[in-house]
This record gives structure tokens, sequence and C-alpha cells, in this order.
């Protein structure tokens, strides 16, 4: 209780603490906010910046997951080259991104899109490749020419031994861009522009994001040029240029910047002038009320909040920290969910056989590991919906939602197979070891059972397994 008591009266303190601090914000930032127009423009920033998030940098993710898929390395590096599954592994990434993919390979002199065009290195479509291959760096951002308005991300492919084979990039359209900024221009007055790390504008609203680049038959300009990012430098021990915000005192503008670490690149924001400041106290003392008011209602609903989940509060965290897998009180709570969204589920119960000899023999250090490793085998076989975490000791507990108890089965046999095949090693252990694994299933319908019940009946499948050998399946079927 006395751990209960002092979380109460942290949170209270912490509570009242925010609360000042809310208003002493409040009462610095309404002196820009003044009507709520101006206050709509400002809470645009966020959507403004997830779309950058989502249409750039996601793709950039995706580019290099490519790059480190081990089932693509192992493809491409077959003698013969089996095009038609290298366009098929990059058109599913195009279609799923709404983008270009491509790869290009040093083994077989060839470059492949996922519009199927093919062509060789020694074309000219491929010019960049000798340009980019000598260059220390992994990755780089191009630009098309004027006809090929596309951002264009080449990441160097290394096969297991660190030699490099070749490129694998995404190119994003910017006609997308252009709409979705022409829009925010048009609704808020915004001016978006994109500086790479020699302070050159890469990308600019004005120009309908639209590529600034050497191969246009515009020159590349300086973000230097620009009067707003001059003051910014005048002003920089008064504005940090790596902060979200910066004033421009002389005309009144707002200059947001984020940067974007995938290009080492920045993005800045200028939002237009704001009205004048002669409404300040009508517009101060509704919104102060209006906030009181909110903080008063906030206050009890958090007390509210505190006292249904401070007992719960103090369990366990949700993770297993050996593992990284959930533990049983996130298994439950998942459960619980799964109810309201499927009719069935299979459970498995796993057991590593013979664990208890693994601890004796080599020490708890190695047993650990073998822990993490089995959890790493279980977690990689499920499927996308499927759940697993640490039930206790050497168990692991899987939720399938509507699975069939003989689809659990042959997903499992699977996994099986793959532990019994598999041999583990460790620093402390001179000679590789196998270990096998038994497994228990039970199948039940949702709504009739709780979680411990469903695990109980599962567990003596297991306990089935145990008995007829271990490094088998049993199934208990609910009657």
């Amino acid at each position: 209780m006395k751990i209960v008591q002092k979380f109460d009266r942290y949170i209270t303190t912490l509570y009242f603490f925010t609360i000042i601090a809310v208003v002493f914000t409040a009462y610095l930032t309404f002196k820009e906010v003044l009507d709520s127009y101006n206050k709509s423009r400002y809470q645009s920033l966020l959507p403004l910046f997830t779309t950058v998030k989502t249409e750039i940098i996601r793709p950039i993710n995706v580019a290099h997951f490519m790059a480190a898929d081990p089932l693509l390395i192992e493809l491409v590096e077959k003698e013969q080259l089996d095009t038609n599954k290298v366009l098929r592994y990059l058109k599913s990434y195009a279609d799923s991104y709404n983008m270009l993919t491509f790869i290009a390979l040093e083994k077989h002199q060839t470059v492949i899109d996922s519009s199927g065009e093919q062509f060789s290195l020694s074309h000219e479509k491929a010019s960049w490749y000798p340009r980019l291959k000598t260059k220390e760096e992994v990755k780089f951002t191009d630009m098309g020419k004027e006809n090929d308005p596309r951002l264009y991300v080449d990441i160097k492919l290394f096969n297991r031994n660190s030699d490099f084979i070749g490129f694998i990039g995404v190119a994003i359209n910017l006609d997308r861009f252009a709409q979705i900024y022409t829009d925010y221009y048009e609704r808020f007055g915004f001016e978006v522009v994109f500086v790479n790390d020699a302070n050159v504008v890469t990308l600019d609203s004005n120009a309908l994001m639209k590529p600034k680049h050497a191969d246009r038959h515009t020159d590349p300009v300086s973000v230097t040029s620009f009067d707003w990012y001059q003051e910014m430098l005048v002003n920089q021990d008064k504005y940090q240029l790596n902060n979200a915000v910066v004033s421009s005192d002389s005309t009144n503008r707002i200059i947001s910047q984020m940067p974007i670490q995938s290009f080492n690149w920045r993005m800045f924001i200028i939002s237009p002038p704001t009205s004048q400041q002669s409404e300040y106290w009508q517009i101060f003392l509704t919104r102060m009320g209006s906030l009181l008011l909110v903080i008063l209602v906030l206050y009890f609903f958090f007390i509210s909040i505190i006292d249904y989940f401070k007992n719960q509060l103090v369990e366990d965290s949700e993770t297993d920290h050996l593992t990284q897998l959930p533990n049983r009180t996130y298994l439950t709570w998942r459960y619980e969910e799964m109810a309201s969204k499927y009719h069935n589920l299979c459970v498995v119960i796993a057991d590593i056989d013979h664990f208890k000899p693994i601890n004796d023999d080599y020490g708890h250090n190695v047993g650990d590991d073998v822990l993490k490793a089995i959890a790493s085998h279980l977690k990689q076989s499920l499927r996308n919906n499927d759940l697993i975490g640490r039930w206790g000791g050497e168990e692991f507990v899987m939720l399938l939602p509507n699975t069939k108890s003989t689809d659990a089965k042959e997903i499992i046999e699977r996994i099986r197979q793959r532990i019994e095949k598999h041999q583990f090693t460790h620093r402390e252990v001179k000679k590789p070891f196998g270990l096998t694994v038994s497994f228990g299933i039970y199948h039940s319908e949702f709504g009739l059972h709780s979680l411990n019940d469903i695990v109980a009946q599962a567990d003596k499948a297991l306990y089935r397994a145990k008995s007829l050998g271990r490094n088998r399946i049993e199934v208990l079927n609910e009657a």
C-alpha cells in the first residue's frame, strides 16, 4: 500500500505542476494565437509533418528493408537470375506503397524495375550506376530530370560476405507532393522549402514541388538567398536553428523546421504574418476561462482513472525482459481484446524438452540464450494476427485466432521441425547441441472460458505429448 500512496502523491504533484506549466505556457502562446484561423494554421503543421513522414520517409524505410532482405539477396546471388521472381518481388512493394521500385545487379549487369523495364548497366539510363558505385556512401538521393519529376533513393546491396552486389531503391513521384502542398498553400498560405546538407534548395512549393537540380535548365538556389533564412542566421543565438519553430521579428512570419535524417535534409515551413494583437486581452480571458474549466474536468477525470488503474500500474510490465516477448498479463489483456474481433481460437502451449539439464550442464547463461533463441523461432514462424508470449519458465503460449485445430497443428508442426533441425551454439559450449519442443493445442470458442482455463486445457495436451515421448504435438479439442 505504501507504493500506491506514494504513487498518488507523485501523480497529484505532477498534475498540479502540469497545470501551472500549462497556464504559464498558455499566457505566452496566446499572444501569438489570436483567432481561430491562425490557430488552425498551427494545428495543420502536425499533419504536414506526418505527410512528409508517410510519403517520403516510409518509402525510404521500405528501400532499407529490401536492401536487408536475405531472401532477395539469395535470389539475386544465383548464377542464373530468375527475372520473373525479381520482378514480382519489386512489383509487390511498388503496388503496396504506390511507387516505382528497381534493382541494379553487378553480377548480372542488368537493371530491372517494377514497371517491367529491363536494360543493361551499360545503357545510358544506368549512367548513375558507375558514379554512385565508387562512392563510400551506402545510400543516395537524386532527382530526376525536368521530364522525370521523381525523387530517387538508391541503397547499396551487399551479400553475406559484405561484398557489393548492386543497388536497390525506390522512385517517388513528386507530382503527388505538388498536389498535397498546393492544397496547404491554398488553405493556409504556407510555403514549403526542402534544403540539402549543402544549403541548396532541392524542393520548393512555389515551383509546385518540381525538382531544382543541376540537370534542369535552372541554376541551383541557395537557401541563404531567402530573407527569412538570413534573419535566422543573424538571430541564431536567440533562435537555435535546430529548434522546431523560429519567429521572424521583422515580418511576424513563423518559420518551422524539421530535419529529415534519412536524406540529411531540412524542411522549412514559412507561415504568413499573424494578425494584429488588439484583441489580445479579450481572447486571452476567454481562452483562460475555457482552459480552467477544461482543467477542472480533466482533473476529476484524471483522479477517477488513477483510482481505477493504480493497482494495475504496480503490476509487472507487459514485456518479458529476457525474451522481449509479451508476458502473461499482456496475453490475458490481448485475449480479451481478441474476443471482440474473432469467434474462436487455438491456444498452443510450448515447453522446451529437457531444459533443466541445459541449465545444470551448461549454466544459466546458456539457458537464457536458449530461451531467447526458441522465442525468436516461435515468433518468426507465426502469422500477423497470431500472438506469442512467455507464460513462465521454459513455457510459451501462442494465441491463433480463427484457426481450426488441424490448421494450427500444421503451423506448429513446421515450427517443431525447424527447431528440431536447428543446431544451437554458444560461446560457453564447445559443441553445437540440439533441442526439441513439445506442444499442446486446445481449440475453443471465445467467451466460454478465461485464458487461464484454456491454457490449462492446452497444458493437458502438452502433458500427453510429454508422456508419449516429447518432441511432438498433441491436440485436445473442446468437448
